[in-house]
């Protein structure tokens, strides 16, 4: 590529000196604009001509124009130079006007007589009207070359949108490694940010010295942060293409990306971003794929641990010479211990110290984020860039440029578009969706002068008040119904498709009639009117094999508008406030859902017809509730759980209720989303195994408490409760089922007993549990022989550590 092309000096200054020359002319006539109707018009087309002008000074100035874009730069040029004249004439005008304009044209005309009416004759005013058109009319021309080339980019960009989304999606991956691993697919988030991308986004940060240091230093970092709403994800995906577009054909160049998502549990810890960065490396990187093969028969076909993943990570970046890894979101991820482990795992990478792996990073500022990133190196001033309302700014004037234009609702106001683009872009603040939120008000202002400029002034300035407002505005008729699609949406475990809220929307939850079709909204328009702003339905594209994947999120979800919406609506600050009813306590949601699921899958209807096709499209919501209910259940508020616990216990001992539910949703096999038509009620367990297996403790004490349940009964996967609960280190039912004399030392299941399923996966305290209890430290048997070989092929030191002061190893002595 050759050097960049420059504009002339004289192009630049033309530009520059029409520009002044417009704002002075502009501002003076705003003065009078309400005076006169002939003014007003002059004021408006003035208003216009600054804008284009200012987009075109921030091009050429900003800018870096490639070799190959010497005639779209040289159309641009000519169409400015064709200018040169009307600017003249637009100067001479300026000079003819009075310096210190009044309030009154009358007292105008009065003190100081002929020299202060001149601006306000008509003949002056059809001359700089002309002028005005005139000058507008080479910008537009300016402008169409550039929009030419624009639209060339933005085809360039969507064929270069589908190559990183294919890149990442490893389609040549082998089925059985990639069911394995089940991977979330990053590439939805990914094109979600594009598509509300628009030309020239973030080009300040991808030009910038930052970003241009993060692609060419070796082991770089960078940390992009700033307040919510501010537009880091869409810049994000701006920074992962213009990487992609930067090491395209280069050997030895990989990219992998993950977005951290609050509304979806699949995409917030380690496991699932480790997961997700090694598939997308795996169909980039020679050799990842073979080391994923291997790492699946090692650990029988079980989810590797974080510690695993992490070095299978570090030996992908050693294999290529340059791998971009791109984080957005880390504040999306649920504080505590969750974003801690994310955290120490960026920490461990930094400390890798590899030349070729480059980082970057995207969050608020945090304090505990901003405890782990921020170097006390001042030397590394640019491993960090503020977005700040002065970098955002112009983006925000771009974005407006485009939607107030091409907006049907927006277009409408004509000749006063160009107040409300200048109203928003002041008062912003760098927060686009502070500017989302107006743009729908002022779609819905009525159409007048005295209208619009009320609207404007009476916006509120924050977002908080924004959203005070948009909730108070519904209507109270539909305010129920608004609060309960806010609270699911916030709380479901994964997106909603729009069928599945509507049937959660149809469940009775203080009546006695459970689901209710004729609750039933008609479809997604009436969703969006009950929540205008709050909630948006999001199309995505998936590849990747649905049967065996922790993504199961559907094709067409309905969403919370903004990270935001959902962080003020579990706030405080909305509990002190108008709309105070709208208050989400996540703990109740969660039993409020968990509810609606079991209720839904308890219909009468429902369960007295066979499980067919026909039947899941006619109950959308089953799928989901089957799926969930118990996650939800455990994250209840133990108030309600204990309440709940009825309703579950009677769930999992129907046995039309159990036989719906397994053929829909295989507890064992989670990872199985779609379901098993075939299942036979033989291959049902007792209830004490699933509440044991899924970690209920309410549930498994009421299910003992109200049967003679044998706790040592065989059967399911895992060959019985206790195993089954030490696998997956459910360390309270471990305590209830030892108590009511669960056999410590039950032989079953693939690996052996629960002391070696628990050390497999490294549930310390579960394993501790076990063996004060009598637990054979040395028992043989299971797929690793004994829970000593276990805990070392899981990688699990403390563990190791625990058998081996309990006596592991003794027998191997003494036999030797």
């Amino acid at each position: 590529m050759g050097d960049p092309l420059s504009v002339a000096a004289s192009v630049a200054g033309l530009v520059s000196l029409g520009l002044q020359t417009t704002e002075y002319l502009y501002k003076y006539y705003a003065a009078y604009k309400d005076r006169e109707e002939d003014l007003a018009k002059t004021t408006n087309r003035l208003s216009d001509l600054l804008q284009i002008l200012s987009v075109i000074d921030e091009v050429l100035r900003l800018r870096k124009w490639r070799s190959d874009e010497q005639t779209t730069l040289q159309n641009i040029e000519n169409a400015i130079y064709r200018s040169e004249d009307v600017i003249q004439d637009l100067q001479e005008e300026v000079r003819k006007f009075q310096k210190e304009p009044t309030t009154n044209v009358t007292t105008a005309v009065r003190a100081v007589g002929r020299r202060a009416a001149y601006p306000f004759r008509k003949g002056t005013l059809a001359k700089l009207d002309e002028d005005v058109g005139a000058f507008r009319e080479n910008l537009l021309i300016a402008l169409q070359a550039l929009h030419l080339k624009e639209h060339q980019n933005t085809q360039n960009d969507i064929e270069e949108v589908k190559h990183i989304v294919k890149s990442a999606q490893a389609q040549n991956l082998a089925a059985g490694v990639r069911q394995w691993l089940r991977a979330p697919d990053a590439t939805v988030d990914y094109n979600a940010a594009c598509t509300k991308r628009h030309a020239g986004t973030g080009r300040w940060f991808v030009q910038g010295p930052s970003f241009t240091a993060w692609l060419q230093r070796d082991n770089s970092f960078l940390w992009l942060y700033g307040f919510a709403g501010c537009g880091k994800s869409v810049l994000c995906s701006t920074a992962i293409q213009h990487a992609f577009r930067q090491q395209r054909g280069r050997a030895g160049s990989a990219i992998a990306f993950f977005f951290f998502t609050f509304n979806d549990e699949s995409k917030q810890d380690v496991s699932a971003l480790l997961r997700a960065l090694l598939l997308q490396l795996s169909g980039q990187i020679a050799g990842v794929e073979a080391d994923l093969a291997k790492l699946q028969d090692s650990t029988n076909h079980g989810t590797p641990a974080v510690p695993v993943l992490m070095e299978h990570l570090r030996q992908a970046v050693t294999r290529s010479r340059h791998v971009y890894i791109v984080l957005d979101a880390l504040d999306e991820c649920p504080a505590g211990n969750v974003r801690r482990d994310v955290l120490a795992m960026i920490q461990t990478m930094r400390q890798w110290s590899l030349p070729g792996l480059h980082l970057l990073v995207t969050s608020r500022d945090l304090p505990d984020i901003r405890d782990h990133l921020y170097s006390q190196d001042q030397t590394q001033d640019r491993e960090y860039v503020a977005l700040s309302d002065h970098n955002v700014r112009q983006d925000i004037h771009d974005y407006l440029i485009h939607h107030v234009d091409h907006d049907p609702g927006l277009r409408r106001w004509g000749d006063h578009r160009g107040k409300i683009k200048d109203y928003l872009t002041q008062h912003a603040n760098g927060v686009f969706r502070w500017v989302d939120c107006q743009l729908q008000s002022l779609r819905d202002c009525p159409r007048s002068v005295r209208h619009l400029e009320k609207r404007l002034r009476d916006l509120p300035p924050s977002l908080d008040e924004t959203y005070e407002r948009m909730l108070c505005n519904i209507d109270a008729a539909s305010q129920d119904d608004a609060q309960r699609i806010l609270a699911l949406l916030c709380c479901s475990t994964r997106p909603l498709s729009v069928n599945e809220l509507i049937d959660a929307l149809a469940i009775d939850l203080e009546g006695d009639k459970g689901f209710d079709a004729d609750r039933r909204f008609e479809g997604t328009d009436d969703l969006l009117c009950i929540c205008p702003g709050m909630i948006e339905v999001h199309l995505t594209t998936r590849q990747t094999d649905s049967s065996f994947s922790d993504d199961d999120t559907p094709a067409q979800a309905v969403r919370i508008a903004h990270f935001s919406v959902q962080e003020y609506l579990v706030s405080d600050r909305i509990k002190r406030g108008r709309a105070a009813r709208f208050a989400i306590s996540a703990a109740v949601e969660h039993a409020r859902i968990s509810q609606t699921c079991l209720l839904y899958l308890s219909d009468d209807k429902f369960l007295g017809q066979a499980m067919t096709p026909d039947l899941v499209e006619q109950y959308p919501f089953a799928m989901f509730a089957a799926r969930y209910w118990y996650q939800h259940y455990r994250q209840a508020d133990a108030e309600s759980a204990t309440h709940l616990s009825v309703k579950a216990t009677m769930f999992l001992r129907e046995h039309t209720m159990l036989d719906h539910w397994i053929r829909l949703h295989d507890p064992e096999r989670p990872w199985r989303t779609k379901f098993d038509y075939g299942t036979s009620a033989k291959d049902r367990v007792s209830a004490t195994y699933y509440a044991a297996l899924l970690g209920l403790e309410d549930v498994l004490a009421r299910v003992l408490s109200v049967s003679r349940a044998d706790v040592n009964a065989q059967g399911g996967v895992y060959g019985n409760a206790l195993y089954a609960a030490s696998y997956k280190g459910h360390e309270a039912v471990v305590q209830i089922l030892l108590e009511k004399g669960a056999d410590v030392n039950a032989q079953g299941g693939e690996y052996g007993n629960a002391l070696q399923a628990a050390s497999l996966c490294g549930y310390e305290r579960v394993v501790q549990m076990l063996l004060e209890k009598g637990a054979d430290v040395n028992a043989q048997g299971g797929f690793y022989s004994d829970a000593l070989e276990a805990a070392s092929i899981g990688g699990h030191e403390r563990v190791v550590q625990i058998l081996l002061d309990t006596g592991a190893l003794e027998d191997y002595e003494e036999e030797g």
